[in-house]
């Protein structure tokens, strides 16, 4: 009886260490891993050799690498339709970015807006269309460690114009002896980052953070030059926390 007993906890055993040794994962796979006693899912980055011999694995877990997880923190999950999902949308993310160096290529985005010629109108308030206009060329571009786009844009004029306020913030200095317009308006913000500093495809195609913009207020005038410039400030919605890991604004 006792030898009967020895040998069933010998085959039980071994066929337990061969279902861990068989239970390998290869990059890419989806995983859930152990993270201090919660399991989240993820999907496996590197794996860890530990004398020629599989001990561990990396993981992402969305954009960023968070870990290395020993073999019994690591399991084997079916893909979900959310992960397919997010597949799906980050393959096609990727195929549809530009390519270069331009500004828009360093953060897989389009270029930010630039406005040729700023004159018109030369007389009388802008139109809302060109109010519009001159705010995304004014709020759109390159901050260095991050790129400033916008979306959904929409900007009222208002019918009375009034001399410029020096104390106010433009975005360039006003000429005095010309009239300004308020403007309000709503936007969407986003502020998207370089790919260089992602680390994985989800990272490289969701690298944007996004905000809406409400309740936005300011001003269209003229500088010195004669140039056109619309600058609108959502003050109340600045500091609001976004939505993170985001796709960057149509037209990348």
């Amino acid at each position: 009886m006792t030898k009967n007993v020895v040998l069933l906890t010998s085959l039980l055993f071994t066929g337990v260490v061969h279902s861990v040794q068989a239970q390998t994962f290869k990059v890419g796979d989806y995983v859930d891993v152990n993270t201090g006693g919660a399991w989240a899912p993820c999907t496996v980055s590197q794996t860890v050799l530990y004398s020629g011999k599989v001990g561990g694995y990396m993981a992402f877990c969305g954009p960023n690498e968070v870990g290395t997880f020993a073999l019994t923190d690591v399991r084997a999950r079916a893909a979900t339709a959310e992960d397919k999902r997010v597949e799906a949308e980050t393959a096609a993310a990727l195929a549809r970015q530009p390519k270069g160096n331009s500004v828009g290529a360093q953060y897989g985005t389009r270029d930010p807006a630039t406005c040729a010629n700023r004159t018109a109108p030369t007389k009388g308030a802008p139109s809302a269309e060109q109010a519009r206009q001159y705010f995304i060329c004014d709020h759109e571009g390159d901050a260095q460690t991050f790129l400033s786009l916008i979306a959904n844009v929409k900007v009222q004029v208002a019918p009375v114009s009034h001399p410029p306020d020096p104390r106010a913030s433009y975005a360039t200095a006003p000429d005095l002896n010309q009239p300004a317009w308020d403007i309000r308006g709503s936007f969407t913000q986003y502020s998207c980052y370089k790919l260089s500093t992602m680390s994985n495809a989800f990272g490289r195609t969701h690298n944007c953070s996004v905000t809406d913009m409400p309740t936005a207020t300011g001003y269209c005038y003229k500088n010195n030059f004669g140039d056109w410039h619309c600058p609108m400030w959502d003050l109340p919605h600045v500091l609001a926390k976004g939505l993170t890991n985001q796709l960057p604004p149509a037209g990348n």
